[in-house]
């Protein structure tokens, strides 16, 4: 190679002498001065800028770059003047320019560097590469990343929640966050019609035209396009490119038009929503940027999208029908529970009554606990707490049969334990196996009243005294249904003004259960701090403990409290 002349050298020498100098370099190499104008080229750099094709702004008759302004070979010409202008003041720079050819984008590597030769202004040297074939394969790779971290993304989002409202925005909330502009999903209903289900919009403003257009503008079922013919095909659609003019021409109204316009609409992807083989809907993606074309790779997305979309709204839908029975026979079990318990308590002269029941929050079915309250013929009041095994059609059988017939016996038998016998009896002529758990007690009234109490294996009432002692008062006695002769026994308790006679079922003592107990101790210390308080109060405070105990599921079990609370002026008015 010549070496530089010495002296300043004229802009005709300058290119002469760059002529020599970039001839041998396979790469495209273009000298330009701090204008950006073409100084020299190899034949490498005019293949690269011109090849025959023209660019952008550059008739294709230019057949040399020479003298031209290379700034205007690319998209952005402000872009390579900044690069030359500071490799001239700062040092080599490096660049990947867009430009486009035969409209197809093509990504050209720009390292700018300054030439040291004498000459009346700077020259830049500008080393040219097309780099397109590195810079698609490094976005698809980039994009395939993005998309599986969104796919993955988006199966831990749709499972988070069974509540179906929820997915279905969860869902167009993620497709506008990286998919679309904006987003619609369509149901089918049970009648065949199709609902707007959910929709989005990255412009919120926006989301009330979508539903707009759908309201005056529904999707028939019947028709070959969109919409319906994917939810019954099956398969999606993909409009890459929407011609406006045909919009403009099909529009069936101006107010279509309208909505449409100010949406936009540049590209649409509409895919369905699948489950287990069965059609449940249609999501609509539609992008509004003509720099977004959807192509066969988004497709892809949409439709894997659509598939763990289906199958998180099927699991949803169905948890929905299962709550909407849950709650269906819930309040049936709690009717025909309600008709086991009496509706309301007499009135007893000198004593107050209470009571409370909390069902098991977790059993869909009638429970076996079961109180009640009755005067008897002679006078005498009977108090029942009872719990039957089990729980459903059976056992609230077998509730109502022990409950009606304790009060049938116990208006000819006055003591309790040979009503018992009388129930055991009823229960073994059943012949279901099941057996029951009771107390019975019978109430005389007076001024020093008493209290008979018989336990078939039952817990024990307890009795808050007025001093604050709390006693466990009742015979032992085994279980009813089992045996044909249970051992039973009773025992006769003096009530005093304020006493409170305390009778429960065992879900009670068992509250918090399996982690925690409450037990028999921990129900002494609670009733100890209702000394003195009426039987509603007292009621009332074993529920807020009941509250507090359950656990995060509830109540296991059924929870029954009977109250009864001699006046404190008892025994004077008397």
């Amino acid at each position: 190679m010549e070496p530089a002349p010495a002296g300043p050298l004229t802009p005709l020498q300058v290119s002469q002498y760059l002529e020599h100098l970039l001839h041998a370099i396979p790469v495209g190499v273009v000298a330009v001065n701090g204008r950006g104008i073409v100084l020299a080229h190899n034949e490498a750099a005019a293949e690269l800028l011109v090849g025959g094709h023209g660019s952008v702004g550059v008739p294709s008759t230019i057949e040399q770059p020479l003298g031209a302004r290379i700034g205007d070979y690319f998209d952005e010409p402000e872009a390579i003047a900044g690069i030359i202008e500071e490799s001239l003041r700062d040092g080599p720079r490096t660049e990947i320019l867009q430009r486009h050819r035969d409209r197809e984008t093509q990504h050209v590597e720009v390292i700018a560097r300054r030439v040291s030769i004498p000459s009346e202004e700077p020259v830049a040297l500008l080393v040219l590469q097309e780099v397109t074939q590195r810079v698609v394969a490094e976005r698809d790779l980039k994009r395939a990343v993005l998309d599986r971290e969104f796919l993955m993304q988006s199966g831990g989002e749709l499972s988070k929640s069974l509540d179906y409202q929820t997915t279905l925005e969860t869902l167009v909330r993620m497709v506008i966050s990286y998919l679309a502009d904006w987003c619609t999903v369509n149901m089918i209903e049970d009648d065949g019609s199709i609902s707007r289900a959910s929709v989005a919009h990255v412009d919120p403003a926006k989301e009330s035209l979508i539903a707009e257009l759908h309201d005056s503008h529904p999707h028939d079922p019947s028709a070959e396009t969109g919409v319906p013919r994917v939810l019954k095909s099956g398969e999606p659609e993909l409009y890459p490119d929407i011609d406006h003019e045909l919009v403009e021409r099909t529009a069936n109204s101006p107010e279509y038009l309208r909505i449409v316009t100010a949406l936009g609409m540049d590209s649409c992807i509409i895919v369905p929503l699948i489950a287990h083989g069965e059609t449940l809907g249609a999501m609509t993606l539609v992008s509004s940027r003509t720099n977004r074309r959807y192509d066969e790779t988004h497709l892809e997305i949409a439709v894997e999208l659509g598939l763990r979309a289906g199958l998180a709204l099927y699991n949803a839908r169905l948890f929905q029908t299962v709550e909407e029975n849950r709650a269906k026979f819930t309040s049936m079990a709690r009717i025909l529970q309600r008709s086991l318990l009496p509706p309301e308590l007499p009135t007893i002269p000198g004593a107050e009554v209470a009571a409370l029941y909390r069902p098991a929050t977790r059993s869909l079915e009638v429970g076996g606990d079961f109180y009640d309250l009755f005067e008897t013929s002679d006078g005498d009041w009977g108090l029942v707490m009872g719990d039957v095994q089990g729980h459903g059609a059976m056992a609230a059988a077998t509730t109502a049969l022990a409950r009606y017939t304790l009060r049938a016996i116990a208006q000819r038998l006055p003591r309790p334990i040979h009503v018992l016998y009388q129930v055991n009896k009823a229960l073994l002529r059943q012949g279901d196996e099941r057996f029951l758990s009771a107390v019975f007690a019978t109430l005389t009234p007076g001024p020093a009243p008493q209290v008979t109490i018989a336990s078939a294996g039952h817990p024990r009432p307890m009795i808050i005294r007025g001093d604050g002692r709390v006693e466990s008062a009742g015979g032992e006695g085994m279980l009813l249904g089992l045996f044909t002769a249970p051992d039973l026994n009773e025992q006769i308790v003096e009530l005093e003004p304020g006493d409170a006679l305390v009778l429960y079922t065992d879900g009670l003592t068992e509250a918090g259960a399996p982690r925690t107990l409450l037990g028999e101790e921990g129900l002494r210390q609670v009733l100890a701090r209702c000394v003195g308080m009426s039987a509603s109060d007292i009621c009332a405070s074993i529920d807020e403990v009941l509250l507090t105990w359950q656990s995060e599921r509830g109540h296991r079990d059924d929870c029954a409290v009977l109250v009864l609370r001699v006046a404190p002026e008892a025994r004077a008015s008397s």
